[in-house]
């Protein structure tokens, strides 16, 4: 966007007063004398743009990255340095554009230099450098242009504790940290949550802790626990990227400590009442993370206008109605025609998904964003109906759906 300086700002002034003084002495040489100093200004706008235009098609970025298959959580360094051909009385700086999962901003430095920073990618999968951003200015006028081309190396982001090369924690030698205490009882950290009355003080982590201000702990997962199946409800697609980004970065998490765990998991991905992907108790690493990385917001393409499905249509027909009459008893009879009609696709191939993952507890990742929640409702009672345990990992403040047994705050 164009932006005028204090120059250009007077020179704004004086022309408008020069009309004033125009209209009210009717005099024709303050009139031309504003034209003239407005055509100015429009002049030299128009020039400015095309040759910043001209500054951007001659643009070469050369992007060097210490790492390009690293940890999520882990820091990289960058150096990039931006060439292109600055035109006569005009003031460049350039500033690089980070990748969107990245914490950490880079420095605005003038062409031809290298400027070095350092970036953290919080969650896993591929990611790119999103190109860089032209700060321009003249004696009139300063814009800032962002030019969109990625460039640069592309960066595979791995959950938290896997090695570079996908075989997971203990499969070599790389750099990832193993409690062996925890692999001897065969737990490992599944997730965290805040601290509560009557907790062990021992799970405590400080470092989460200290990061988000208030006091987390480690909940941890064994052996007798059993494969889970973590279901993911992705979100439309106006979801916040920051916000999608800590969503994914949580379900990596889950994934990677039920898959390190030694106990593996099924992965079930919903979009509304469609699934995209299931993977039947995997106890692959390097599968759970390729699925996860190309996951994004997406708008469902169908909806169950809050449909609770056949079998809780049945089961609210068998329910005594209150009262006596004619009222009470069609109503039964219209739910039970209903129920016996109704044929739910979803809710049959949910049914099929759980049968096959053969678990114990099913954890449901959602944003819970407003609007029809029926697949969810529809994949809780399916749950139910075989005897799992439900969980819900929400933001705070998300409302309970219906037969959840416990809600953890992402």
């Amino acid at each position: 966007m164009l932006r005028p300086t204090r120059t250009a700002g007077g020179i704004a002034a004086l022309a408008l007063a020069l009309i004033v003084v125009a209209l009210l002495l009717k005099n024709p040489a303050a009139a031309l004398a504003a034209g003239s100093l407005a055509i100015f200004l429009l002049w030299r706008g128009l020039r400015f743009k095309t040759d910043l235009s001209a500054i951007a098609a001659s643009l070469t970025v050369n992007r060097e990255v210490d790492r390009t298959i690293l940890r999520q959580g882990t820091a990289a360094t960058v150096r990039v340095r931006v060439d292109l051909t600055a035109l006569p009385g005009m003031d460049i700086m350039v500033r690089d554009i980070p990748p969107a999962v990245a914490i950490g901003d880079a420095p605005a430095s003038p062409p031809a230099e290298t400027a070095i920073y350092a970036i953290r990618l919080m969650a896993p999968g591929k990611t790119s450098f999103g190109g860089v951003v032209i700060e321009a200015a003249d004696a009139l006028f300063t814009a800032s242009l962002t030019c969109r081309s990625p460039g640069g190396p592309e960066i595979q982001v791995f959950p938290s504790g896997v090695a570079g090369d996908g075989r997971g924690i203990g499969a070599g030698g790389g750099d990832a940290e193993v409690d062996r205490r925890t692999a001897i009882t065969g737990q490992s950290i599944l997730g965290f949550r805040p601290y509560q009355s009557g907790d062990d003080p021992g799970l405590i982590d400080w470092k989460v802790t200290a990061r988000r201000g208030t006091l987390y702990v480690r909940q941890m997962t064994g052996l007798e626990g059993g494969a889970p199946l973590i279901t993911v409800d992705l979100p439309p697609r106006a979801a916040d990227p920051e916000i999608f980004a800590r969503f994914s970065m949580a379900v990596s998490g889950a994934v990677e400590g039920a898959i390190t765990s030694r106990d593996g998991c099924s992965l079930l991905v919903v979009a509304g009442p469609e699934i995209i992907r299931f993977f039947p108790r995997t106890m692959d690493l390097r599968e759970a993370i390729a699925a996860l990385g190309g996951l994004a917001p997406i708008e469902p393409r169908n909806h169950l206008y809050r449909a609770p499905g056949p079998a809780i249509l049945a089961a609210r027909a068998r329910v005594p109605r209150q009262g006596k009459g004619a009222y009470p008893e069609r109503l039964g009879v219209v739910l039970s025609a209903f129920a016996g009609a109704s044929r739910s696709p979803f809710a049959a191939s949910v049914r099929e998904a759980l049968t096959r993952a053969e678990a114990l507890e099913v954890r449901i990742y959602s944003l819970l964003p407003p609007g029809d929640k029926s697949h969810l409702v529809q994949v809780i009672h399916q749950a139910k109906a075989q005897g799992m345990r439900v969980v819900m990992h929400a933001p705070a403040g998300a409302p309970l759906l219906p037969d959840v047994d416990a809600l953890e705050v992402l």
